[in-house]
Order: C-alpha cells, then structure tokens, then sequence
C-alpha cells in the first residue's frame, strides 16, 4: 500500500469513527427512529416542546445535534436555532442571554441579536415576548441541563415552556439531560406534562450499533469487516455508541497498519488492547481504584461480572445476577454471600465509588465503565473471547451465561 493510498485510508476511518464527539452528521447517525419520529412531532406541533433524558453516554446529544439537519430534509430552512451546553453556574438569565446571542431579529433592514435584550431576573413573559419578536420559527437546543444545580432556573424553566405553549409561540425548546426520569430534569413538569413530549433515550441494540459500523464503512468504501466481527464489537459496547466507534475505529486501524484491507478478529483483539491500554487513561484509573487489592481478593473478577450480568432499562442490576457471569469467569459457581462484600465495597468512596445502589438494585455510577470493565477484562485475561458467546438483541448478558448448571456447588467465600 503506497504512503498517499494509506493515508487516506486514516483520514477517512478518523472521519467515519469519533468515539470523542457526538455525530454532527445524518449521514452517520444510525437508529434511533422512534426517537426521532417523536422529536419532529414535537417541531411541527404548535405548542409543543421536548425533553431528552437517559443515562450519560447512550447519544442524547448526538440526536440533538441532527434536528436541524431533519428540518433542512423536512423542507423545514427557515428555522433559525441556538444550542446551550449548560453548566453548573449557570442560572436562567444566563441561558437565555446565551440562546439569544444565537438569534436574530430585522430592525431596520439590520439583524441584530437580543442577548442584550434579556433583562436581569427575566421571566418567562420576557422570553416569551422575545421569541415573538423574531423572523421566523426557533429551535432552542438546551444541553447539559443536569448540570444546573439551581432550583429556581429549573422552576422558571418550566414556566416558560408553559408560556410558550399556551401563547403558540413559534419556538421550540429541546431540554436535554442525564435523568432517569423527568422528574430528576426539571422541576413542575407536570404543570407542563401537556405540552412536554418525553423522548426516553435508552442503550442501543445490537442492530443498531452494527448500522453504525456499516454507515461508518459507507466512508471507507476499501475496508471490509466480517459480521463476526462487527457482532464482538456490538457485543462489548454494551449499548453505548462511543464504544462501537473506538472499538471500529482502533480495528480498522490495526488492518490498514498491517497494508490489509480486511479487519479480522485478531484486528479486533489488537483494538481492546490498544482500547484498553491507551484510550481512555480516566477509566484506567477508576478500574484501578476499585479492583486495587492484595492477591486472592479477586475484586477484578466481581467487577467484570457485575459488568456483564443483566441489566433493566435504567441500568440497574441485583446481586443474584452477578452469580452466572461470576461463575463463568472463576469457573465454578459461588454464592451471594461470596461477593456481597465486594458490591458493598464497590459503592464506596474508597473505591471510586465505582458502583452505586437504589434499594436492592446496583448499577454502574458512569456507565461508560461498563463496556471498559469489559475491555480490561478480555485484555488482561481474565476472560477470553471465546468465552463470551453473543447476546441477543435485547439483552447484555451473553447467552453462554446461562449454561452454568445451577447445581454446581456454591462456596460461601472466595
């Protein structure tokens, strides 16, 4: 492969694959449909307005960024728009003194923009009257909105989304956040439940984490990956796209570094390492705090099980889940009364916490460490590829898993 051939090769996989930033084009935007069909229902209709919510990681951003792309295909141009990434500082005036810094109005045959219009202790009538004023319709993207730690800005949120909606405002507010639920995102919602359309973001399917793949191999038309490959990769990014764009990216990588042009599983096992290894040095450190210990604690495999074991939609999982993937690792089955410790210790400060618990229930504090969990897990050796059978599409818990004979004897400690 001649120097000029190979490094267009790296643009393009660089271009196609970007675990770091959320996709900002439709051309590589994969899934999600549902999610979309409910999102443009909300822009179209008079008085409506949207919340994105999920766990962090699984695209709520991603989503956002392509509205405007689907009002451009929807023959829908003239909207003007403003996107906010919220932060902890930030209070109500402030927001919206940012969303106006991207909205213009006509005075005088001149465009101007209104940030300065936004009054100190500004209500939602001032927002509202604000809005009217503009040319044409707005979309209003307000990211991060977790992040805002002030109850008020909240509440007058709230009240605004109400306003505009009772007004037929031509704007729509897109709120954006990390939450299980709305209730966690914005205060008084169900003042304004009416006219809120609750757009829930959970992990992707395999299916869909494989469009990814595809539509990513669309710009590098040379490079092929077999469908064996491309289900490991869905398989240990455990829902979460920015793990099938590093995991593609990384493999594809170690082929064209090798003057190949077909990614193979040994190109796959390379990327968990370099992955692993390299890419993402703050999981390191996270997995370092927690499974940190003397020999024979066996903290790394509890981990690894706990990453593995079944999960509901909000990404929670019981002790008793851990049990199967725990025996697959170690090789025979161990009881509850085995690992509790360690669950228990794992949602302490001590180690991270690397876990955190609802009632019975435990899940992953970022559950970007799951698919990292994993990674480490593969390349340290813990568990082999092989060992790990496929899920099915609508579960993270390979099937293999439940081959375990539950008559094996369960010792009560390690």
């Amino acid at each position: 492969m001649d120097f000029e051939r190979r490094i267009t090769l790296l643009a393009q996989i660089h271009q196609a694959f970007s675990p770091s930033a959320p996709i900002d084009s439709k051309d590589l935007f994969a899934g999600r449909l549902r999610q979309i069909d409910k999102l443009m229902g909300a822009i179209f209709q008079r008085g409506a307005h949207a919340v994105i919510f999920g766990e962090r990681g699984v695209g709520k951003t991603s989503i956002a960024n392509l509205l405007y792309d689907m009002l451009v295909l929807g023959g829908k141009p003239g909207y003007q728009r403003a996107r906010i990434n919220c932060s902890d500082s930030m209070g109500f005036d402030m927001i919206w003194a940012s969303a106006f810094r991207q909205l213009t109005t006509t005075v005088d045959g001149e465009q101007i923009y209104l940030h300065d219009s936004v009054p100190a202790g500004a209500t939602s009538e001032n927002i509202r009257e604000l809005l009217d004023s503009l040319d044409g319709p707005s979309l209003i993207i307000i990211d991060e909105f977790d992040r805002v730690i002030d109850t008020p800005t909240k509440t007058f949120m709230a009240d605004t989304i109400k306003t505009l909606s009772d007004n037929s405002t031509k704007a729509t507010i897109i709120l954006v956040g990390v939450a299980d639920s709305i209730q966690e995102l914005i205060a008084e919602h169900r003042s304004i439940d009416r006219s809120l359309i609750q757009v829930k973001m959970q992990r992707m399917s395999k299916a869909e984490l494989i469009e990814i793949i595809d539509k990513g191999l669309a710009r590098c038309r040379e490079l092929a990956i077999s469908h064996e490959v491309k289900m490991r990769i869905a398989d240990y990014s455990q829902g979460l796209p920015s793990y099938t764009h590093l995991l593609a990216r990384e493999a594809c990588l170690q082929a064209v570094q090798t003057d190949r042009l077909n990614v193979t599983r040994d190109d796959l096992g390379l990327a968990v390492k370099e992955a692993a290894d390299t890419q993402l040095e703050t999981n390191l450190s996270s997995y370092r705090l927690a499974v940190t210990a003397p020999r024979g604690k066996n903290f790394k495999p509890v981990l690894l099980a706990c990453a593995l074991a079944a999960k509901d939609d909000h990404g929670f999982f019981y002790a008793r889940d851990v049990v199967q993937p725990l025996g697959l690792i170690m090789g025979k089955q161990y009881g509850i009364p085995a690992f509790a410790k360690h669950l228990k210790l794992f949602c302490e400060d001590s180690r991270g916490p690397i876990l955190q618990r609802k009632g019975k229930p435990y899940r992953f504090v970022r559950p970007i460490m799951e698919p990292y969990v994993i990674l480490r897990g593969i390349a340290d050796g813990i568990i082999t590829e092989d060992q790990l059978s496929r899920p099915s599409l609508d579960s993270n818990v390979p099937e293999q898993l439940s081959l375990i004979s539950p008559s094996v004897a369960q010792p009560s400690e390690f």
